[in-house]
């Protein structure tokens, strides 16, 4: 059994890793949390796509994403439109979205996933 950990935060987490042909996303946040959901979540799906490249993979092996929104009514459609600018159209993954307590009052959004690795 191989377990391959990508850019470990040490004593904490891996922010992915791949076992057996699946690459697990850790949920991700955005660096910059001035911005507006929009803002957060594209900054989000820009580092999802660094780690899913870096782990052998790509979006449009998107297995199940969750995602999380602070205020999920105010904040559902601007999610979704940056979602649905970012997610291939003929490889749309299955997907929960739910309103959470962030760790942190400006976090807006966070995504967590699971892909394929290319074969």
């Amino acid at each position: 059994m191989t377990i391959t950990r990508l850019q470990p935060n040490p004593g904490l987490l891996s922010h992915a890793l791949v076992h057996n042909g699946i690459v697990y996303i850790t949920g991700q946040v955005p660096a910059d949390r001035t911005q507006d959901v929009a803002g957060q979540t594209a900054q989000v799906l820009e580092r999802i796509d660094t780690l899913l490249a870096e782990a052998g993979s790509d979006k449009s092996h998107i297995l199940f994403a969750q995602i999380w929104l602070k205020h999920a009514v105010k904040d559902f459609a601007a999610m979704n439109a940056v979602w649905r600018e970012w997610i291939p159209q003929d490889a749309l993954p299955a997907r929960a979205t739910v309103e959470a307590n962030m760790a942190a009052d400006n976090i807006l959004v966070e995504i967590a996933l699971q892909a394929a690795v290319k074969a």
